[in-house]
């Protein structure tokens, strides 16, 4: 068994909630965004096979089971202190345009957690800067070197994460292994994030310039995504449901995730804004019920969102 002990420092608020809603560290999150990253550490040596992947992943993280098959986890993971988040009030990271429209940034990306006002919804979240001992136990050679350096570089965690809250990074010992890329209208084929995408161009990551406070680097990832709801056909096909409108066949009920994910980085004490494509296509379930013609209409939308970024000027191309 492999040791590992890293400092998990938070770049930006993390909005991660106890059973009472307040704001506090907790182990299980962390175990879930683990076993997350370790399904696109695996994907390709598994080739994509969903079975697979289960099954290893059962035999690694251990599984519960009615009929006699329940195996422990292999894999400990432990946080050392479970202490509350401090921060009492919604971030001020500026305003953003819409239009002819100024709103404030953090309500506009962190809506739900942050609420009209703009405050928090709980009564706390974890503030940036904050502090634990991760401290882990693992095989070797079984992907969870790889899942942790990718972690590392583009996880997020806690609600509205994928727009850059609960942005961390791992202080340690970091393995420098490759990151898996994949043709992105290639894994458009698959309903689940398995590898980050890459055009003709190079990896669809894309990153500012550093910033003097992780307020800017969130002010701008804010912005493009405004940016970037303006620019595509159908800003239905990014994340659904929408405020707005619904997708016909659909219903408000349904949910697609944003696969056009934020990050902020800490990089020698300025912020960088990073924004990276895990391409999937909607769950089979909803997949189903679009049309050919709004299926092949999920490609364009993305490639307006790709050209958008390309040509945005406060992002530029990054490395994988």
């Amino acid at each position: 068994m492999k040791q590992l002990t890293y400092t998990v420092r938070f770049i930006t608020p993390a909005f991660l909630g106890n059973a009472e809603q307040d704001g506090q560290w907790r182990t299980p999150p962390f175990k879930a965004l683990l076993r997350q990253w370790w399904r696109v550490a695996v994907a390709q040596e598994l080739k994509f096979d969903v079975n697979a992947i289960r099954r290893r992943e059962a035999d690694l993280f251990g599984v519960a089971a009615d009929g006699g098959d329940s195996r422990k986890s292999r894999v400990r993971i432990r946080l050392d202190d479970w202490s509350l988040g401090e921060l009492t009030q919604a971030p001020a990271i500026g305003q953003v345009a819409m239009g002819k429209n100024q709103i404030p940034a953090a309500l506009y990306s962190g809506y739900g957690p942050v609420i009209p006002g703009p405050r928090l919804k709980a009564n706390a979240a974890i503030q940036s800067g904050a502090e634990a001992q991760l401290r882990l136990a693992f095989p070797e050679q079984q992907g969870i070197e790889q899942a942790l350096a990718m972690m590392h570089s583009y996880a997020t965690l806690g609600g509205r994460s994928r727009n850059g809250w609960g942005s961390f990074e791992l202080i340690g010992e970091q393995a420098s292994l490759p990151v898996y890329t994949r043709d992105w209208q290639a894994a458009m084929q698959l309903d689940w994030a398995h590898a980050l995408g890459l055009d003709e161009k190079g990896a669809l990551v894309w990153e500012s310039a550093p910033q003097a406070r992780w307020e800017d680097a969130m002010k701008l990832l804010a912005q493009a995504r405004v940016d970037m709801r303006r620019a595509v056909p159908d800003r239905l096909m990014l994340a659904y449901p929408d405020t707005r409108a619904t997708m016909p066949g659909w219903g408000r009920n349904a949910r697609v995730p944003h696969s056009l994910r934020f990050k902020v980085r800490a990089e020698q004490g300025k912020y960088i804004a990073v924004i990276f494509h895990m391409p999937c296509r909607p769950s089979n379930e909803l997949w189903q019920k679009l049309a050919p013609q709004k299926q092949q209409g999920f490609i364009g939308c993305f490639q307006a969102a790709h050209a958008c970024l390309d040509r945005h000027q406060q992002f530029q191309r990054g490395e994988a």
